[in-house]
């Protein structure tokens, strides 16, 4: 995720800064143990040998029995052991204190605030325009994103190629509004993507990321994020149109099989499916695929584009296969966060040297299969 969001930079200098306030607060922890431990141990000796010093001369003195001595230094002798295990409830309130900022952090952390309006704008068909669009990340000034301009059509498959970096995610994360871009406006349908609540517009996108994170739980559990009143006939319909219905009816609990934290019981092939399925659940107007058929083979990667073509909705695709990208309506080129150039398969193979070189490439090591 940070060589996607390109925030290397930032990430490395807030993580120094936790490591150095990591290191100052143990220091100051350790420097307390020191001193305490010694203390705590003066006191208990002293304790011990005043108690018998006094306790011999009472014995003498006839003033005290022997098993009153004894049993006053065992009670003492517990007494000063619990004091000793003062050092360890130091440790263990750092530790409390840490972790309760840490989760203060999260409850103070300032929700997305819509400008309120009379009425939200609603997403009807899903067509997406790009006009001059410029974006960096928060506490960055390079542009990640610059001089977007794009028009795709309601119903359109559009792929997205270019090398690591160029943009692509970046353009995807300004759809559902997870960022605001610096500079020029995206259109849904006609109206200005600041005119959309942003829950009903993210009610109207499946997105599945690049990295696919998988909730620990059963197979269901994780559908219903997608949609949380799904009817069985539309849970059936996705997970055949992502082609994992096969691998879930083989399994002996089916849709009731657990599946472990971010999916680690489940191949990657598995789990960008399970993604897919999750996001085609919603029947979307917007569907975003940022690179989440990579694990898969050519063949159930081609039914399942296919399935979701039968979708009436508009389809952005990341990809790094030309077998991918060749169908679709648009083939958009990015590079250093620019559009280079856009067309069919058809037009890119005559106009675009860096199109020719992929296809070049991928002929080369025997990626492109022609049916």
């Amino acid at each position: 995720m940070i060589k996607v969001f390109v925030t290397r930079k930032v990430e490395q200098s807030r993580f120094s800064q936790r490591n150095e306030e990591l290191k100052e607060k143990t220091i100051n922890v350790m420097r307390l143990m020191e001193v305490a431990m010694p203390l705590l141990l003066l006191l208990m000796n002293t304790a011990i040998v005043a108690i018998i010093w006094f306790g011999d001369m009472a014995v003498v003195g006839q003033n005290a029995q022997v098993g009153e001595v004894v049993a006053i230094l065992n009670y003492t002798m517990r007494i000063t052991g619990a004091l000793s295990m003062f050092s360890m409830f130091v440790i263990i309130f750092s530790r409390t204190k840490a972790s309760a900022e840490r989760i203060s952090q999260v409850l103070e952390e300032e929700t997305e605030k819509d400008v309120e309006r009379p009425q939200s704008a609603k997403v009807e068909k899903g067509a997406i325009t790009f006009q001059h669009v410029s974006f960096h990340y928060p506490n960055m000034k390079e542009d990640v994103l610059t001089d977007i301009s794009l028009s795709i059509e309601a119903g359109q498959t559009v792929a997205f190629m270019g090398e690591t970096g160029s943009g692509k995610s970046s353009l995807f994360q300004l759809i559902p509004r997870l960022f605001e871009s610096q500079k020029g406006t995206i259109y849904i349908d006609g109206n200005k993507i600041n005119q959309f609540h942003s829950e009903e517009l993210r009610q109207a996108i499946g997105y599945v990321p690049q990295e696919v994170f998988l909730f620990s739980g059963t197979i269901k559990d994780n559908l219903l994020w997608g949609k949380r009143n799904v009817s069985v006939e539309e849970m059936t319909q996705a997970v055949e149109e992502a082609q994992i219905a096969h691998t879930i009816q083989s399994l002996p609990l089916k849709y009731d099989t657990l599946i472990g934290q971010k999916g680690v019981n489940l191949s990657g092939g598995q789990k960008q499916r399970i993604s897919i399925a999750r996001a085609l659940v919603r029947k979307p107007k917007i569907l975003l695929l940022d690179d989440s058929t990579s694990a898969l083979d050519v063949r159930t990667e081609a039914k399942l584009l296919n399935a979701i073509r039968s979708h009436s909705c508009t389809t952005l695709l990341i990809t790094q296969k030309i077998t991918s990208a060749m169908d679709a309506d648009l083939i958009v080129l990015m590079e250093d966060g620019q559009i280079v150039a856009k067309g069919s398969h058809e037009e890119l193979l005559q106009q675009s040297t860096m199109y020719q070189e992929l296809v070049q490439s991928q002929e080369q090591k025997g990626v492109l299969i022609h049916e």
